[in-house]
Order: structure tokens, then C-alpha cells, then sequence
């Protein structure tokens, strides 16, 4: 962990806070399952045991068509070799077998709407957005971060994604973040920035994407897909390249120091420097 952290403090050009040569930040990676994440375990299924207990019925039904058919075939290949000695008995057996096909037919039609009901309710619909507390908590005033690794690996399930992989990448996200609201800027200051959320993930996803494009196409994938779980957004492609990392890092250390400004403000004061055709606008509504 702390080759990654050192590389991720030079990727951002802050400094997580030291105390006699130790960091004093937490990074936990726990087991437990957070409440907001009670939806992402149960699954697809809005209600498992209705589900479940729909194929159970389903079962049942045609396997009581079955019980009918079967012996009706026999006796119809026995009559299609010799024909039956008694026409009336042979007209009745084919009345009776088809008024209980009948019957048997509309309770496994019901039966099956109703199961296809449930399904046709059941999806990734039901899970999304994903709260982004269901994978990690960080806190501000005592820099720390604790990741849930159960819900994580449910997610990997659901999207048949690597877990190693998207642990890895959350990782990385993480402790971008934990910087980015309090690590030392290069003036041996920390600037603590609460608040503006969407601003903060968004800063984060930009590094963490730079970062991950040096080591995997899989790392970014993945990466991709859980921030669009939880309703992150995806920076452009010219929020990544290296001009546009430069203004992005002008403006992230502005708006740290400045906590009575808004990130679109410190934004748009570096825009100024810029000329009008290279000005990329970054509002959060």
C-alpha cells in the first residue's frame, strides 16, 4: 500500500498528513455490511422467496401435464398399431385427457405469467443507483477511509467483473479522495475542503483514471463500470489529457485554499488565463 500511496501523492502533487515521520491516515478494508448496501446483497430480485416459489409452482404444473401426456401417448401408439377394441371407451379416455390438459394448460399459463411478472420486475433497475456508502466510507476531520469488501465483491457477482481487479481500482479511488480533502499542498498546508460533493468525486475520478490508464485497460473498465454504479460521472477525454490535467490541478489548488469559493468560480478564473477556444466548461448542478 505504500508504494501505491506514494505514487498516488505524486500523481496529484499533495502530501498525506505526517505526524513524526508516520502518516496519520486510516485505511481500513472491513468485512462488515453497511445498511446501504442491504439492496446491492439481496441482488437482482426484489423478492427472492416470491421468485423462487413461482418456479417451484411452475414446476409442479407441468410436471402434472406431464403426468397426463404421458400415459396418453402410450395408449395413442398402442392404438395407432392395433386399433382399440372399444371406440366409445377409447372417445371417452381422449374427452377426459383433453378436458385435464386444459384445465392443467390455464393453471400453468397463470402460473407463468405470474413468474414472468416477477421477473420482468426484477433487474439491475432495482439496484441503481448504488449509494457509494454501500462500498466505502471516508470521513473528513479524522482523514480515514474503511472500504467494504462484501458489497464489493456482490457487485463483482451482478456484473461478472473481476474482484481483485475492482478492488484494486476502488483502492486507488479512495485514497485519491482522502487527499484530495486533506493532504498538505506544496506549501506544507493542509487545506481541508468539505462539502460540493459531486465536485470532489469528480476531481477524484480524474486522477484515479490518469492513474489507472498507466497500469490496465481492465483496471479502467472496471473502474468505469462501478463509477457508473453509483451515479459518478466520467470526465472527458480533454479533462485527461496533459493540458488539461494542468488547468485541472491550477483549479483543484485554488479552490482548495479558497473554501468561500465554488469550484465553478475557481474554474472559471483559470479559464481566464486560457484562450477562448481551449476553455472546457465544468458546472455541477
Amino acid at each position: 500500500m505504500s508504494s501505491i500511496r506514494l505514487e498516488i501523492e505524486r500523481a496529484m502533487g499533495l502530501k498525506f498528513p505526517e505526524r513524526n515521520g508516520e502518516v496519520i491516515i486510516r485505511f481500513e478494508e472491513s468485512m462488515e455490511i453497511p445498511p446501504v448496501a442491504e439492496t446491492l446483497m439481496r441482488g437482482l430480485y426484489r423478492d427472492p422467496d416470491r421468485v423462487r416459489q413461482g418456479f417451484k409452482v411452475l414446476h409442479q404444473e407441468t410436471g402434472s401435464i406431464i403426468d397426463i401426456l404421458m400415459p396418453r401417448r402410450s395408449r395413442l401408439r398402442e392404438w395407432a398399431d392395433s386399433l382399440p377394441e372399444r371406440p366409445r371407451e377409447a372417445e371417452s379416455f381422449l374427452k377426459d385427457t383433453a378436458e385435464q390438459l386444459l384445465l392443467k394448460e390455464q393453471r400453468l399459463a397463470h402460473a407463468e405469467r405470474e413468474l414472468v411478472e416477477q421477473l420482468q420486475g426484477s433487474g439491475l433497475d432495482d439496484i441503481y443507483p448504488i449509494p457509494l456508502g454501500a462500498f466505502g466510507i471516508c470521513t473528513y476531520r479524522d482523514p480515514a477511509v474503511k472500504i467494504f469488501l462484501k458489497p464489493l465483491g456482490r457487485f463483482s457477482e451482478l456484473f461478472q467483473i473481476n474482484p481483485d481487479t475492482l478492488r484494486q481500482a476502488v483502492r486507488v479511488h479512495f485514497l485519491f479522495l482522502l487527499l484530495l480533502i486533506a493532504g498538505l499542498d506544496l506549501d506544507g498546508q493542509v487545506y481541508a475542503r468539505e462539502g460540493e460533493e459531486k465536485v470532489i468525486h469528480w476531481l477524484t475520478s480524474i486522477y484515479t483514471i490518469r492513474y489507472l490508464r498507466s497500469q490496465s485497460t481492465e483496471l479502467i473498465q472496471c473502474y468505469q463500470e462501478w463509477v457508473k454504479a453509483w451515479g459518478g460521472r466520467i470526465p472527458n477525454q480533454s479533462m485527461l489529457n496533459e493540458r488539461g490535467c494542468e488547468k485541472t490541478r491550477a483549479a483543484m489548488v485554488f479552490w482548495r485554499r479558497q473554501s468561500n469559493i465554488n469550484w465553478e468560480d475557481c474554474w472559471r478564473i483559470i479559464n481566464q488565463l486560457e484562450p477562448p477556444d481551449s476553455t472546457n466548461s465544468v458546472v455541477f448542478s
